[in-house]
C-alpha cells in the first residue's frame, strides 16, 4: 500500500503497509487494511501499517506470482 502522491515524487516509494508470503499463504477474496492476513507477515519484523488518511489517495499493489494487480482508493473519515 503506497500513498499515491510518493509514486511521483520518488522512483521507490516507501510503503505504508508491505506484507510478504510465507511459504504456503491462503487463497483469500478480501482484506482489512491493517488486520493480519493468515500466512502473511510484515516485510519487516514487527513492523505496524501506518494509518491512513481520509482524502488521500491510495494505491494497493499485489502479485502473485507473475500475476499483478494494482485498485486505487480514497478512504472517507469515521462517521461518529
Amino acid at each position: 500500500m503506497i500513498p499515491v502522491r510518493e509514486i511521483g515524487d520518488q522512483q521507490y516509494p516507501r510503503p505504508i503497509w508491505h506484507l510478504v508470503s510465507d511459504s504456503n499463504s491462503v487463497p483469500t477474496k478480501d482484506l482489512v487494511y491493517g488486520i493480519p492476513v493468515r500466512g502473511m507477515r510484515p516485510s519487516v519484523k514487527g513492523a505496524t501499517p501506518d494509518p491512513l488518511e481520509p482524502g488521500e489517495k491510495y494505491r494497493l499493489l499485489i502479485e502473485a506470482g507473475s500475476l499483478k494487480g494494482q485498485h486505487d482508493f480514497v478512504p472517507v473519515a469515521r462517521t461518529p
